[in-house]
This record gives structure tokens, sequence and C-alpha cells, in this order.
């Protein structure tokens, strides 16, 4: 079974320990925007900016998903997500996380586009992204010498 539930103030230090269980694999995805304790991490959501998640599956942590926006009057977000624990991946699990976090958070987040970024050697994610209905819109390298392929969908 797949639940959701929303990083907030009372269960965030739930992040820091899966950053530390899984700090090797992490390190090359992190996000600008850092679930944490302070103000800023709140005003983004109740400013419907950022919708974060943990992905639990039978009760037990294994990811986060995320979407947010650059501008609240904008109708485009970024999605994220990942399934550190790598006896979870190759499931399905990642689509139908995906398909759900947009269907539940597209009306709040007043969504028509999500877009996201994968590395291009990340060929799972891309076949996971593509089940979900995303298109790729262009490729390119990041100033770190990474292979990037940008993907979008209409919601």
């Amino acid at each position: 079974m797949l639940d959701f539930v929303d990083i907030t103030k009372d269960n965030v230090h739930l992040h820091c320990r899966f950053d530390r269980d899984f700090e090797n694999e992490l390190d090359k995805f992190q996000n600008k925007i850092y679930p944490d304790n302070s103000d800023f991490f709140t005003v983004l959501i109740n400013n419907g900016l950022l919708r974060w998640s943990y992905l639990f599956y039978g009760g037990k942590l294994i990811g986060a998903i995320w979407l947010e926006k650059e501008h609240s009057c904008l109708p485009v977000a970024t999605l994220g997500i990942f399934i550190a624990d790598k006896n979870y991946r190759c499931k399905g699990i990642g689509e139908r996380a995906i398909k759900e976090y947009i269907a539940r958070n597209k009306k709040d987040l007043k969504l028509k586009e999500v877009n996201l970024q994968v590395r291009k050697e990340n060929i799972r994610a891309i076949k996971c992204y593509e089940k979900c209905g995303f298109a790729a819109e262009k490729e390119y390298e990041l100033s770190n010498g990474q292979r990037v392929i940008d993907m979008s969908k209409s919601v």
C-alpha cells in the first residue's frame, strides 16, 4: 500500500534520518529547497508553492516526492521524486506515486503543466516518466558535465 505523508515541522526529523541512511545516494539528487524546521519551508507550503511528502510503502519509508512552483501565479510546477530503498525500485511504485501525487495536488497548486529534469543515463527513470505521460523537451549538459533531459507533461 502506497501512502503519502506531508513533511511538516512535526515530522521533518524523519527526513534527517532518511538523509543519513541514504546519504551516499542522495548527494547527487539534492534539491534547492530542503525540508527543515525553518519558517521559510512553511511559508512555501502555505503560499501554494510547495508540496513535499514522504513515500511510505507497506508502512516503510522508502522515499520522497515533491512539486515546487517558482511563482504562485504560474500554472507550472517541477516534480521531484526519489525512491531511496533499491528494493522498491522497478516495481511500478514510482509510476503510481507520480500519477497519484500530481492528481492529488493539481487543483490546490492550480497546475496545467508539470516539468522535471532527469539525468540522461537514468534510463529506468526516463521510462517511468514516459509511462506517466512526460515527453522529452530538450537535452543539454550542466556546468558539472552531467547530461540531463528536461521533460514536461500537461495535466
